[in-house]
């Protein structure tokens, strides 16, 4: 089913944003406007949607790179990396989990991310072993960078291509200032390029094929798994249960397929004196003796000094780290701690749970999918995948204990398919800015008193941020529940992720809203 509004110019695939966004129609103004109702703009180009979108990827990349090189060269001192806002986990972790000793993830060093991001490192690491010890850590930042910008460009082009006729909109994602801030402050675009792989097959309907990328990019990024919740809810509404089965159990066997082995072939390491200390060899060397024993996540392992620690298997870390730490920085959790005075959880010993905390997260969280849920079957048209993916996603993050400045980056490609329009997207964006600014003068003041900012100025921009996410999230519901609304459908489509949810019948297009109003 196809509609075509009279009023709104497109070639004969593609909705120009210059005619059907506010804030683009302002800006276009500058250089003669929009193109009129019997424009030429099709035909063979050599600048195709889909190559401008990968060039401003390019170029907010690059600008990303700039932004970060500082930090590649600069010795971290007198807070150099929080007042050039050029920090970076990439540089900083190359020295923290050994890179810079030769040491290789997992089986030399318990490494904090899942078996993915250990691999890209590790890669990484080798690509530059060949240079002078003093050039490797910041070409080690540069060999990263290629990659993270690789990974942006396939952001980039699945979500260009998961807009259908709309492709323009991906230029959200190519031109946000979260990718130039973040595409570098850690690995998570090598996850957000398997997810978003993942998504395309489901859109094209090969569910097995979507749910390995969606497998892959667990393995790389915890998140991903989320988005089976999305799928299963849409499914259920659809009767369309097959495909999500198939999906869902290509997703879990992925990941393990890439986890188990790791896991298997990874010794124990604990906190011994402030170092990593390996306690006990890997489950392989153990299992003939201990059996399934052998497969624990914990050993419990006696020092030479007689001292008795628990040890975790190193690719466990992961899993253990986000059990037993506190609330983070930039978390709704840590301004109502900092309200209260004192965390949920009091007196805790070293390596010890917040059960507390951790009970909370999980209950907000569970409420708002019940919430997600229920929005999904009441909906009067079914919601398209994007719409509830970005949901399920914002409410993940502003749950969570943990909301670390790149995690924003996942939203960037549901935030554009959710809902494509400038102003929501670029207020929130101005607000990430301004958290990061002031989280690192937050962290200057924390470090030498009298200088930076307070606690409650960076808070107040976390709520802020927060903020503007539940407003943008607030649209996104809007739009579930008066589709006449989406601005997606309106251009004449169901849902162009929506795979195989759309094999069911189509209702009728509700009445428009004019595009320039929305």
């Amino acid at each position: 089913m196809t509609v075509v509004d009279p009023g709104l110019p497109a070639t004969a695939e593609h909705v120009l944003p210059s005619s059907d966004d506010p804030v683009v129609a302002g800006a276009v103004t500058a250089v003669g406007g929009p193109p009129g109702l019997h424009a030429r703009i099709s035909g063979r180009r050599l600048w195709t949607p889909l190559r401008v979108i990968v060039a401003l990827t390019l170029l907010t990349c690059t600008l990303g790179f700039l932004q970060k090189a500082p930090c590649r060269t600069h010795p971290w001192a007198n807070e150099y990396q929080y007042t050039h806002m050029c920090y970076t986990d990439v540089f900083a972790l190359y020295f923290a989990e050994g890179l810079s000793d030769g040491k290789r993830p997992y089986l030399d060093h318990p490494v904090e991310y899942p078996v993915v991001m250990g691999a890209a490192m590790e890669l990484a690491a080798k690509v530059v072993h060949p240079f002078a010890a003093d050039q490797r850590p910041r070409r080690f930042y540069d060999v990263t960078w290629a990659l993270l910008t690789a990974c942006a460009v396939a952001v980039a082009v699945t979500t260009a291509k998961l807009a259908g006729r709309r492709p323009w909109d991906a230029a959200l994602f190519a031109l946000a200032p979260g990718l130039a801030l973040h595409g570098t402050t850690n690995w998570d675009l090598i996850a957000m390029a398997l997810a978003g792989g993942g998504l395309l097959c489901w859109a094209r309907r090969r569910p097995a094929a979507a749910g390995v990328l969606l497998g892959l990019a667990t393995a790389a990024k915890l998140y991903p798994i989320l988005f089976l919740v999305p799928l299963a809810l849409l499914c259920l509404r659809a009767k369309k249960l097959r495909p999500f089965a198939v999906t869902a159990f290509a997703t879990l066997l992925a990941t393990a397929a890439v986890t188990v082995p790791v896991y298997l072939a990874s010794p124990y390491f604990a906190d011994v004196n402030g170092a990593q200390t390996q306690v006990a060899t890997r489950p392989l060397d153990r299992i003939g003796d201990q059996g399934l024993a052998a497969l624990s996540p914990h050993v419990i392992a006696t020092l030479s000094d007689g001292r008795t620690v628990t040890g975790v298997n190193s690719v466990y870390r992961f899993f253990d780290l986000n059990q037993t730490r506190g609330a983070d920085w930039d978390s709704l959790w840590f301004a109502l701690q900092t309200k209260r005075g004192t965390p949920l959880d009091a007196n805790l010993q070293p390596g010890q749970a917040p059960h507390k905390l951790n009970q909370g997260v999980a209950a907000t969280f569970l409420l708002l999918l019940v919430g997600i849920g229920v929005l999904a079957y009441k909906a009067p048209r079914r919601p398209r995948l994007p719409q509830l993916l970005f949901l399920t996603l914002v409410a993940f993050l502003l749950t969570n204990k943990v909301f670390s400045p790149q995690y924003s980056i996942w939203l960037l490609p549901l935030a554009v398919l959710a809902r494509p329009r400038w102003r929501p997207f670029l207020v929130w964006q101005a607000t990430e800015i301004v958290v990061l600014f002031t989280r690192f003068y937050f962290f200057v003041g924390n470090d030498k008193p009298g200088q930076g900012i307070g606690t409650w100025w960076f808070l107040t921009a976390v709520l802020l941020r927060d903020l503007a996410l539940l407003g943008f999230a607030a649209l996104v519901v809007r739009d579930v529940l008066r589709p006449e609304y989406d601005v997606v459908r309106a251009s004449g489509e169901d849902d162009p992720a929506g795979g195989p949810l759309n094999d069911e019948l189509v209702e009728a297009p509700p009445d428009r809203v004019p595009a320039l109003s929305r």
